[in-house]
């Protein structure tokens, strides 16, 4: 069996199998059904053909022939036939398609006389080659004819396709002249010219291009196509070619080996070859794809990389705007725009994009057809694409008109779990190049990928959103704390302060009385009256000080010098700490101990603590004292205070901190003073803790970060505070 009988073979399967293939792909529509009827030609022609170089009697050599020149015959119609329902002019060109196929059918019944074959003779080494009849020309001219006149349309059309049709177009053109010039080559030999048939594979190549024109005419450029052809041609040839070829012409050897089971060694070659083949075919593939693909190879490789980082962005806004500038640099296109779903506003936004057109919508509603057609059919849609089917398709027409708008190339949605998140809408490439079925398979991962992405972003935000409010509530809250604590400490007091406003109101009273019996102003008497109103006066202030409410939103820091505020507060609680005969003794060497914070709420603090003292030292004593010492060392300054009270038991002292956890009898306090403390030392990024034994009292030590290069005099000059 030579070279022409497997490419007879080749061609008349890889006919049925891309017949079958193209018309189960899409049943319905006619250009598929018109392939297919077309692969069915061929592979009539192909089959008998490889039946007639491997006959080895004249008698089945002309049956096979004459089966050949049928199938030759319904070629051109059905080619016509093809051409008409690629170009969509299969209604306007009905007749000629009809005219031609009739025309055809005239030729059939000559086939079988000597009219169109006239014998078989031997022929540049075959055994049997037919010589050509007397209508053997007109049928040629008619086949020619056909083959023509449909590339003339082809041509004719070209102009008014889109880029896309131009591209499955240039497909069609370049299969066609590959196709019926390498099966040409057959015909020199009817008339004794002495040129072998060596165009004759071609027609697999034919065969194979024309299915991705029709399937996936978006794939690749033409020369990645042809390679494919050409390798898996390459392939198979050896794959079904040897089996055969070692059944010829090495079945004397076989015989000679295995005997009347000689039919195993091609069977087994067959099975060896059948195997390995699909593996060849991958690596070829892989290999020549790396090649002739190298630069669509490079950015896919990069929008898998960037389908990793999105995972690592929170903020959604930067999130979209990675994503756009990614894909648009890597894949180099004109501009792009991300439409994110608004829950609220129930409608896409944009929210990023590179280069968009002036024109660009902001807002796409969601009734709009485009949006509709995402998010039901959760595919990529390519504008050249629908404006292929805008003619024949009322919804196409739809379609085109809304993608001009967004000025779209390419329309990309990104769903999750059926809902449709954002719309990713890219330009033109910048290299002229449509959008490849692999580039729109690469974008679907990408924005399924970009669908999580954004969810995770929102599901973030949600949740940053959230924490902020509770921590707005927290820290409104724990200002409603400290002011009740605030209260609760002047209603400590407020025994105290009403007995020392009592005496100089009973001074102001008494010469009040007096000089009115006398009706005589006296001196003495109106600066008594004068120094005891100043004295309430200094009270009244000290205690609205300490009990006003901290500002608005939060506490304004400076400058601060703590022996002043330890000395402002003693004297603020002096009174009322010598009406329960406490005394408090303040030991502070330096003349500034200075702090950055809030000086009422370390008023607060210091304050809370001498009381806490003083009601410890009062549990078990009449009087006693309290010891403050002020010390500063290592860029820290310190403040210890120690009382002579009843002291903190062990197992109560990890707790002492704890809301509304208290040691004073019930009625006393609400467990809330020392709590608020912590927090607010923890808030100047101090320290506070303390240690303490039974009936021998306890130390409060309070820790906070002092400052060291500032001038002591600004802050003695206005009393402790700055600005």
């Amino acid at each position: 069996m030579g070279f022409t009988a497997v490419s007879g073979l080749l061609n008349g399967i890889t006919c049925i199998l891309m017949g079958a293939f193209v018309y189960f792909k899409n049943r319905s529509a006619e250009v598929n059904k018109s392939y297919s009827l077309l692969s069915l030609g061929l592979a009539v022609w192909s089959f008998s053909y490889f039946f007639w170089q491997i006959s080895n009697d004249r008698q089945s050599a002309m049956f096979w022939v004459r089966l050949l020149t049928v199938g030759s015959i319904l070629i051109p119609s059905f080619y016509l036939n093809f051409i008409l329902s690629l170009l969509k002019l299969g209604d306007k060109r009905k007749k000629i398609f009809i005219t031609a196929f009739l025309s055809s059918l005239i030729f059939i019944p000559f086939c079988f006389n000597n009219l169109l074959i006239r014998d078989l003779k031997p022929k540049l080494g075959f055994k049997f080659w037919p010589d050509a009849g007397t209508l053997y020309l007109p049928f040629l001219v008619f086949f020619f004819l056909c083959v023509i006149y449909s590339c003339y349309l082809i041509i004719k059309r070209f102009k008014k396709l889109s880029s896309v049709g131009q591209n499955q177009i240039k497909y069609v053109f370049i299969a066609s002249v590959a196709g019926f010039l390498g099966g040409s080559t057959n015909y020199p030999l009817w008339y004794n010219i002495p040129i072998p048939p060596i165009g004759n594979f071609l027609v697999s190549i034919h065969v194979f291009i024309l299915a991705y024109a029709i399937v996936k005419y978006r794939l690749m450029a033409i020369n990645v196509v042809i390679t494919r052809a050409g390798i898996f041609l390459a392939v198979y040839t050896v794959v079904l070619g040897l089996p055969f070829v070692l059944s010829t012409s090495g079945k004397n050897h076989l015989v000679n080996i295995l005997g009347p089971n000689w039919w195993i060694g091609p069977l087994v070659l067959m099975a060896f070859l059948g195997t390995l083949g699909p593996f060849v075919y991958i690596y070829l593939r892989k290999k020549a794809d790396a090649i002739l693909l190298k630069e669509q190879l490079r950015y896919q490789d990069i929008l898998k990389l960037a389908a990793v980082d999105m995972t690592r962005i929170r903020n959604l806004q930067k999130l979209l705007d990675f994503i756009a500038r990614t894909i648009t640099e890597s894949v180099c296109i004109r501009h792009s725009a991300i439409y994110y779903f608004n829950p609220e506003a129930k409608r896409f936004e944009m929210k990023a994009g590179i280069n968009p057109k002036k024109n660009q919508p902001a807002v796409i509603d969601l009734k709009n057809e485009l949006v509709v057609w995402l998010e039901k059919n959760k595919l990529p849609l390519a504008y050249e694409e629908i404006n292929d089917r805008s003619g024949n398709h009322p919804d196409f027409v739809i379609l085109e008109k809304q993608m001009r708008l967004l000025n779209a190339s390419l329309a990309l949605p990104c769903i999750l779990e059926n809902k449709l998140l954002n719309i990713i809408i890219l330009g033109d490439k910048l290299s002229g190049n449509t959008y490849t079925t692999d580039d729109l398979d690469n974008f679907l991962i990408l924005a399924k990928e970009t669908a999580l992405a954004t969810e995770n972003a929102q599901l973030y935000g949600k949740i940053e959103e959230d924490i902020k409010q509770r921590t707005k509530d927290l820290i409104e809250l724990q200002k409603q704390l400290i002011q009740a604590e605030k209260l609760a400490t002047v209603g400590t007091l407020a025994g105290g302060v009403a007995h020392e406003i009592n005496n100089p109101l009973t001074a102001i009273l008494t010469n009040v009385q007096m000089l009115l019996r006398s009706g005589e102003l006296d001196k003495e008497s109106l600066e008594m009256i004068e120094e005891a109103t100043k004295r309430c006066r200094t009270i009244v202030q000290k205690l609205m000080a300490y009990a006003k409410k901290p500002l608005a939103e939060t506490a304004v820091f400076s400058k601060i010098n703590l022996k002043t505020i330890i000395n402002n507060t003693v004297a603020f609680l002096r009174y009322q700490l010598e009406q329960d005969n406490i005394k408090i003794s303040i030991k502070a060497p330096a003349e500034a101990y200075l702090v950055e914070g809030n000086h009422n709420e370390l008023e607060q603090v210091i304050t809370n603590i001498i009381l806490n003292a003083k009601d410890a030292i009062k549990q078990i004593k009449k009087s006693g004292i309290i010891d403050i010492t002020l010390s500063q060392a290592e860029g820290w300054v310190k403040i210890e205070i120690e009382d002579e009270g009843t002291g903190i038991p062990e197992n109560m002292i990890n707790r002492i901190f704890d809301p509304f956890f208290t040691t004073k009898d019930v009625g006393k306090g609400l467990g809330l003073g020392l709590s608020i403390c912590q927090s607010i030392i923890k808030k100047h990024k101090g320290k506070i803790s303390l240690r303490s034994n039974i009936n021998r009292g306890t130390v409060f030590t309070v820790t906070l970060p002092g400052l060291n290069n500032i001038s002591i005099a600004n802050i003695l000059k206005d009393g402790g505070r700055d600005g």
